[in-house]
């Protein structure tokens, strides 16, 4: 466990009273688990089998997996075991799929161990399995949308305990591609306006998490860049119909664009509380190209292909410039050495750059979008540079028997700098020897600060060389 040190967790096993509860218990554990399997053993005996006429019920398996994963939410067999019962109920037509009960047992297993994989999984797979019942009323969607909404806001709790457990970054993607998929937020038929051309009717909804099966409807024409976030159940493992219409319920796509916005918003708070959150930056990856459909929607109707290209990445450029000075910026100031802003930085940098295929299409339009793109890479430059000599200082107060390059807190700074001088260059920025001087120098300085990777920085010197 994290912050405990092994020897003090070693020395509590010594202890005979600690050790003679944990044999009990390891012995109860071994008693269960084997009425379980010699219980399934006999559930799926051959009929002209001994006791093969008077097989248990699945629910005496449920009952005996929810005693053993309410103690340990690891085992994954265990929930595969209750997985198979659950669809043998389902199959045979004596019970429908009831989701309080898993989602009750999930959140008691998630209270003990919130990073236990399988206990994460089976929360999907029960959402997943319920929603693709084919007799879902409209009441009981709107109940599952409620229920979807409450997920996020479970996830919000389990963050603010743990704000970097990537279990719980990845379960909320998947609830957003069920709100998505299921038609984004709460609302009523009533809704629906057959002139309305924010509502949108898809032939199939996805619910194995992947965003595919609705993103694209956030699309305008040629100007969307596109987004891939995978399934996260497999469509065999629910044994229903998963690309099932439901026409009760199409996604609509101001409601769309509400989930989005709201979900930018909510890595924007978790930025904020901790430069460090890797996941929370992680998600805001894949959620600006949304977000930039979200802010183009509506200005590029009248407008040409070649206008749309221009107006698109202007957007990018801007949208851009808005995460440097208002996120980037703090982060990096705040903590030079921490590697996570400057991953998302390194991201920023390549997203935002005009392809140089859209060259001979846009003509001087091009040129101008360039020009827009190589001012935001100047001003990271200056600010980047800036930050260099306050380090430079900090460490020459602290050590004044140190080289300046020697400090570690330089590392990222330097190779963010080398990233945009590098840029700059390739784009055929003026000033390219000064810049490529400049480039040099960051790894003269790199060489210093991390000599185990001398070898990189040797081979980037070749490309800035080039």
């Amino acid at each position: 466990m994290h912050g405990q040190k092994r020897s003090e967790y070693k020395s509590r096993l010594l202890n005979p009273d600690t050790a003679s509860k944990l044999a009990t218990k390891a012995q109860q554990w071994n008693t269960l688990s084997h009425e379980l399997l010699s219980q399934r053993h006999r559930l799926f005996r051959p009929p002209d089998a001994a006791d093969g006429n008077n097989p248990p019920s699945p629910k005496l398996l449920l009952n005996l997996t929810e005693k053993m994963l309410s103690v340990n939410p690891d085992p994954s067999h265990l929930w595969n075991i209750r997985r198979e019962m659950l669809l043998n109920l389902k199959e045979k037509g004596t019970s429908k799929f009831d989701l309080d009960p898993e989602l009750t047992l999930t959140s008691h297993c998630l209270q003990r161990n919130p990073k236990s994989y399988a206990t994460w999984f089976h929360r999907k797979w029960s959402i997943s399995c319920y929603i693709c019942q084919d007799d879902l009323g409209e009441e009981q969607q709107t109940t599952v949308a409620t229920a979807l909404q409450s997920e996020l806001d479970l996830c919000a709790q389990f963050l603010m305990m743990d704000e970097r457990n990537f279990h719980c970054w990845n379960y909320r993607r998947f609830v957003v591609a069920m709100l998505g998929s299921s038609g984004g937020l709460i609302r009523h038929n009533s809704e629906k306006d057959d002139n309305d051309t924010n509502f949108t009717s898809t032939s199939s909804c996805s619910y194995t998490g992947a965003w595919s099966s609705w993103a694209h409807l956030l699309e305008n024409d040629q100007t969307t860049q596109y987004v891939v976030m995978g399934a996260q159940i497999a469509p065999n493992s629910l044994q229903c119909q998963v690309d099932n219409p439901k026409e009760a319920n199409p996604p609509i796509k101001t409601h769309l664009k509400e989930l989005i916005v709201r979900e930018w918003d909510f890595t924007t708070s978790k930025i904020q509380d901790n430069f460090s959150n890797g996941s929370a930056f992680h998600y805001r990856s894949k959620l600006i190209p949304l977000m930039l459909e979200t802010r183009l929607a509506g200005s590029e109707n009248s407008a040409n292909d070649s206008n749309k290209l221009v107006i698109m990445w202007d957007e990018i450029i801007l949208m851009a410039r808005e995460e440097w000075e208002d996120t980037l910026l703090n982060a990096v100031f705040t903590e030079p050495d921490d590697q996570t802003p400057w991953w998302y930085h390194r991201f920023i940098v390549s997203w935002a750059r005009p392809p140089a295929e859209l060259k001979d299409q846009l003509g001087d339009n091009y040129m101008h979008l360039v020009e827009k793109y190589e001012s935001l890479l100047l001003d990271m430059a200056d600010s980047l540079r800036e930050l260099l000599e306050v380090e430079k200082e900090n460490d020459v107060e602290h050590t004044s028997e140190r080289d300046e390059s020697k400090g570690v807190k330089c590392k990222w700074a330097y190779l963010g700098l080398h990233l945009v001088l590098l840029t700059l260059i390739k784009i055929g920025s003026s000033d390219d020897s000064f810049l490529r001087e400049e480039a040099q120098e960051c790894l003269d300085e790199l060489i210093k600060i991390d000599p185990c990777r001398i070898e990189r920085y040797k081979m980037l010197s070749c490309e800035v060389s080039k």
